[in-house]
């Protein structure tokens, strides 16, 4: 399933998926979606958080390592990978797939860079797609000041009429 971002504080607010995949090269609002998510997974009883950065073909394995080792301290964990560059290869293709395959009780946070089409319709991303949440973060354009003064609103910052700087509202 996908959902904008806008939509994901309702959707955490219902449910927590086993797995959702946030990509973009906002990273602003990418970190507050991941955020969003580490949250509602803490809430959910995921007490415990292995990162995972993937720098390169080898590195898919601590997912496997992850999925199979039982924590001392907690029910249920969080493993979050970090794909800077939004392509996991085959390997990493793979070892999502094996990882949703097995039906899992921890909850598994892919983030990464911008994902492109052709990238978008791999088996990997149909499966994460499948199993729970994609949340794909778009640039953010010049002609959407109202997301911009919104923001600025919603922090306690009000934007100058010139807007050249922010004062105190």
């Amino acid at each position: 399933m996908q959902l904008k971002p806008a939509q994901l504080e309702n959707h955490l607010t219902n449910q927590l998926s086993p797995c959702y995949l946030i990509s973009g090269d906002e990273p602003l609002l990418v970190q507050e979606c991941a955020d969003a998510i580490r949250s509602a997974a803490r809430e959910a009883g995921c007490t415990e958080r292995q990162r995972i950065h993937i720098a390169g073909k080898d590195d898919w394995l601590e997912l496997k390592h992850a999925a199979g080792a039982l924590s001392l301290f907690a029910d249920r964990k969080l493993i979050e990978i970090q794909l800077p560059s939004g392509k996991p290869g085959t390997e990493g293709s793979k070892a999502i797939q094996e990882y949703l395959g097995s039906e899992p009780e921890d909850v598994l946070l892919i983030v990464s860079g911008r994902i492109d089409k052709q990238s978008q319709k791999s088996k990997w991303h149909l499966a994460l797609d499948g199993a729970g949440v994609v949340v794909p973060i778009w640039p953010v354009s010049p002609g959407r000041a109202t997301w911009l003064d919104h923001r600025s609103n919603e922090c306690g910052w009000a934007l100058c009429r010139d807007r050249r700087c922010g004062t105190p509202g």
